[in-house]
């Protein structure tokens, strides 16, 4: 079974994270979203996964490797330069053939996986089938209208939406998907849209199925998406200490400590994530903060966060919350204003220090 991952996005939303890497390799409760995408394709039965990358893709290269650790065979596309999600695609189609196929965009999480929407799609014979789901805003979004099931209009990112059913970044397509792509033309955005190829399908007779899903969906290319997709995924963990924490130390909740890591007179209250051979002191972490392995948290109070790996936090009151820290990122002797915790999205190897060091 194949699956084409779309990876080319420049993740501007996240920026300066994403100038150090992309959007897709970014830590969610401890892993990278590709990695718990990978991880839910691998369980669908997906066994060749073709990514679709930008010139500049030699991180997704060398963090997927030859696939084998997902069970996979992978391989890779360029695709030039961002001119949609059809456009996308396109670059992939020699490597799919005729073949029926997934397309994921490599930043979207669910709850429900893709598997029961992957058997449902491959026994079927549909020519496209959909995971939409009920939003609130759906101006954002692709939007569908569906009658009996099947879609019978699309249309992409609508001032006045026809439906509140957003489509959710994981398609099921057939080859007929190639000459629909063909036939559309650029839009108003100067980009050939999935939603304009899939909507010719409709008006041209083809099936186009839809799968509602109720479960927690994230499109994780925002500050706001990715930290809700933390609170979501360190919600899943099991409670488990492998690491050290003193007696003077509290644990409330679902908590995991990494091996190796060493807790003292601190506070955890769960559910938070303590990655491998990280020191926390005189701390407070959690809820919802996930540490990557490596940091150390002196003096600090830390909820509602994502520390990358390496990381130094020492002498932060009141402290920080809804912050997503990159690699190495050193915050030292900083206070909030007033009572409120320092909220900060700082790349790799940033530097906070307050009282003239």
């Amino acid at each position: 079974m194949k699956a084409v991952l779309l990876c080319a996005g420049e993740g501007t939303r996240l920026r300066p994270l994403t100038l150090a890497r992309p959007k897709h390799l970014l830590p969610v409760a401890g892993r990278a979203v590709l990695d718990l995408v990978l991880c839910d394709l691998a369980e669908a039965g997906v066994d060749e996964a073709i990514f679709v990358v930008s010139p500049e893709g030699r991180l997704h290269r060398e963090f997927v490797g030859d696939g084998s650790r997902w069970g996979m065979a992978a391989s890779f596309v360029v695709q030039p330069e961002p001119r949609g999600l059809a456009d996308a695609l396109s670059w992939a189609r020699e490597e799919v053939g005729d073949e029926r196929f997934l397309m994921y965009l490599a930043d979207d999480l669910l709850e429900e996986g893709v598997s029961d929407f992957s058997r449902s799609f491959f026994e079927g014979h549909a020519a496209a089938s959909l995971i939409v789901k009920s939003v609130e805003d759906p101006r954002r979004f692709g939007v569908v209208v569906v009658e009996d099931e099947c879609v019978t209009r699309l249309v992409e990112k609508p001032k006045q939406p026809p439906s509140d059913l957003a489509i959710v970044g994981v398609y099921g397509l057939g080859p007929e998907i190639w000459p629909a792509i063909d036939s559309i033309e650029l839009s108003a955005r100067g980009e050939l849209e999935i939603t304009d190829a899939i909507d010719h399908l409709v008006s041209t007779g083809r099936r186009v199925e839809c799968h509602p899903t109720a479960g927690f969906w994230a499109d994780a290319g925002s500050p706001e998406a990715l930290l809700r997709a933390n609170r979501f995924f360190l919600g899943c963990m099991e409670r488990r200490i492998d690491g050290d924490v003193d007696g003077a130390s509290s644990v409330e909740g679902r908590v995991h400590v990494g091996a190796g890591a060493r807790v003292t007179s601190s506070e955890l209250l769960g559910p938070c994530l303590i990655g491998e051979d990280c020191v926390i002191e005189g701390s407070r972490i959690g809820p919802n903060a996930s540490l990557g392995a490596e940091c150390s948290v002196r003096d600090a109070a830390i909820e509602d966060s994502i520390l990358d790996e390496g990381c130094r936090i020492e002498g932060v009151r009141p402290g920080l919350a809804r912050a997503i820290l990159g690699r190495r990122v050193a915050i030292r002797n900083v206070a909030g204003v007033g009572s409120a915790p320092l909220r900060l999205l700082l790349a790799d190897d940033s530097v906070v220090i307050a009282g003239g060091e």
